[in-house]
């Protein structure tokens, strides 16, 4: 018997402080109803079930975006319904105005209620929104409904056919490389090389180079253009009237060198191999101002390529290449130096709408103001726009070089200034149309006043340094010895530029597979009847009026069917998404949710040995009072 150490007390003590232990932790999980409430619980099990939950949380999220997918979609279709209605309402109105037995009297009452019509639709394409961004304004012409990705530029003529730029993948630091360590060729080998087609696009390819370095002298001070060659590819695209050509341009990278693959194409449908010789002069020359609106893009993605996938507006990207080309016929056909002053202001308010017409226009008064010239000419408008150009490749926004080069204090204020019309800018305008003049392409490749076949009707045999086209292949690679970051690549716009293409993000990562893209399409009347617009003040324009409501409707219904076919898509992923979460949270909670019904035993268990411990506690701590009755 001993009295200094009371060892069945410690060892009862010690069992209680276990069972204490466990009883708070199990009293914990009954508690919060979850078995790891902490790391030490179950360090593996709680990274798992975080992840999980992280997962849960951003597919929740997802799914939300899919709904506001759809609420856009459901709000897009209503409108495009209200729009079936009135072209409904104006091709009774052109059937009526189409017989000859009214007055013209009679017929100009029945073009007020078509143009106030017109201006309806104009005004909901302009004012249908979303969050407070527009459904329709500054979208894509339906005549691309289904052809336009991320990284594309399309360039629409008046006569309906379309021009491609395709540069999918291109780096995010302004593309300042060194000269090509080596160049070679990849893909098949042209088999038309030495076709008078192939060496026609290879001299227009070179004379639009030699021009733009002209035109650009210090932005070309940026371009990593040494030794750049180009592949050729003839084949067929899409069919007759439709894309004539486009030039492709493909990067990869790592931490060590660069790999910049060109490649042109050119439709053979429209520019027909066999029988090209004999095609007339203008045609070609049409041709080769394709070929230069399709470089100068080249030359911009190369150069100012951070802005030309984040922030710059369409009206830019496509005016820059419409100084190149000429115009078109995007002015020509609208404006004229007699035009009057309210026709000219109409035009120039849709600078967001009409990004190959009124972004001319508008650019070509950027470059003027950069200049710092009073009188309007090619060689001011080309000196301004290079400014800009250098001063956004050295690093600024297109908004700080608009600040930094114009009176203007943001870009904001220059498209406000301009759709506006406000003094300067309808003056400018109003300059631009007199040095044009009525035959005038408008292109910087010469006088403003020169035509297109004095522009681009000399090209054969023009020879260049720089992104030369080689005949004998579809595709070379330029190999470059530094590396590029590629983390910030996307595609679409961004600052006050209104996007063609939405990104909605339904997945959980920053993959191609976890965004819906979800496109815009214009639907004013410019648009949708391909500038034809609706007319019923006599028989014949009446009876016109007729098809050209019959194509309306036609760009109408393309364009609710893709809201409906999107509608039904995010519907199907909404759907699976709620699959997903459903049951990784089942997975999730068999991890981290407690198992009430065992956890009430192992409660009631301990509960008992708690008692009992605390019982032998107490027993243990009177055997010590035996001392005493011994000393007694």
């Amino acid at each position: 018997m001993i009295v200094q150490h009371n060892l069945p007390g410690m060892n009862a003590n010690r069992q209680l402080n276990i069972s204490s232990g466990v009883w708070a932790k199990a009293a914990e999980k009954l508690s919060s109803g979850y078995k790891i409430n902490r790391a030490a619980d179950d360090a593996a099990g709680l990274a798992i079930s975080e992840k999980m939950r992280r997962q849960i949380r951003g597919l929740s999220q997802g799914s939300e975006n899919a709904q506001d997918g759809v609420s856009w979609c459901q709000i897009a279709d209503g409108a495009l319904d209200e729009v079936d209605n009135m072209l409904e309402r104006i091709k009774e109105l052109a059937v009526k105005a189409s017989t000859e037995t009214l007055l013209d009297d009679d017929r100009l009452f029945i073009d007020m209620e078509v143009q106030k019509i017109s201006t309806e639709i104009d005004r909901i394409h302009s004012t249908c929104t979303f969050n407070e961004m527009p459904i329709f304004d500054g979208g894509m012409n339906p005549s691309n409904l289904g052809f336009n990705l991320p990284g594309s530029v399309y360039l629409e003529l008046p006569n309906g056919k379309q021009i491609e730029i395709l540069l999918p993948f291109v780096d995010t630091d302004g593309n300042k490389v060194s000269s090509a360590d080596a160049t070679e060729a990849v893909g098949q080998e042209n088999a038309y090389a030495d076709s008078d087609i192939a060496k026609f696009a290879q001299s227009a390819a070179a004379y639009a180079i030699n021009k733009l370095s002209s035109n650009f002298p210090s932005l070309f001070g940026t371009a990593s253009s040494s030794g750049i060659q180009v592949g050729l590819e003839l084949g067929n695209i899409d069919g007759r009237n439709g894309t004539l050509a486009y030039a492709e341009l493909k990067m990869s990278s790592n931490s060590t060198s660069t790999i910049m693959a060109y490649t042109m194409k050119i439709d053979t449908t429209d520019y027909p191999i066999a029988s090209f010789p004999s095609m007339t002069d203008g045609q070609k020359a049409d041709l080769a101002a394709v070929i230069a609106h399709e470089m100068t893009h080249l030359i911009m993605y190369d150069t100012l390529t951070k802005g030309m996938l984040g922030s710059l507006p369409s009206w830019f990207v496509e005016g820059s290449a419409q100084t190149s080309s000429g115009d078109n016929g995007w002015v020509s056909n609208r404006l004229n130096p007699d035009s009057d002053e309210s026709t000219i202001k109409s035009y120039m308010s849709q600078l967001s709408s009409m990004p190959y017409g009124a972004g001319y226009l508008a650019t070509m008064y950027l470059g003027q103001l950069a200049s710092g010239q009073s009188t309007v000419s090619s060689s001011s408008i080309k000196n301004g726009l290079d400014s800009i150009m250098t001063y956004m490749a050295q690093g600024h926004t297109f908004s700080e070089a608009i600040a930094a080069k114009t009176s203007y204090s943001s870009q904001q204020a220059f498209e406000s200034g301009f759709s506006g019309a406000d003094t300067t800018a309808l003056q400018f305008v109003k300059d631009l149309l007199n040095a044009r003049g009525t035959s005038g392409a408008g292109s910087l490749f010469g006088d403003l006043g020169s035509t297109e076949s004095s522009l681009f009707g000399s090209v054969n045999g023009a020879t260049s340094s720089n992104y030369v086209v080689n005949r004998d292949n579809t595709r070379y690679a330029n190999a470059f010895g530094s590396g590029f970051d590629f983390s910030n690549v996307s595609g679409g716009g961004g600052g006050s530029n209104i996007s063609s293409t939405l990104f909605l993000q339904v997945g959980t990562d920053d993959r191609s597979e976890d965004v819906i893209p979800l496109n815009r399409y214009s639907i004013s009347v410019d648009q949708i009847t391909n500038h034809a617009g609706f007319d019923t003040k006599t028989v014949l324009n009446a009876r016109n009026t007729l098809d050209v409501v019959s194509l309306a409707a036609e760009n109408v219904s393309k364009i609710r069917s893709y809201y409906g076919a999107l509608q039904n898509r995010l519907e199907h992923t909404i759907r699976n998404l709620g699959n997903v979460i459903e049951n990784t949270t089942a997975s999730e909670s068999q991890i981290r949710d407690t198992d009430m019904a065992a956890e009430m035993v192992r409660f009631s268990n301990t509960n008992i040995l708690l008692q009992a411990g605390q019982s032998m506690l107490a027993q243990a701590n009177q055997t010590n009072q035996g001392v005493l009755a011994l000393l007694q």
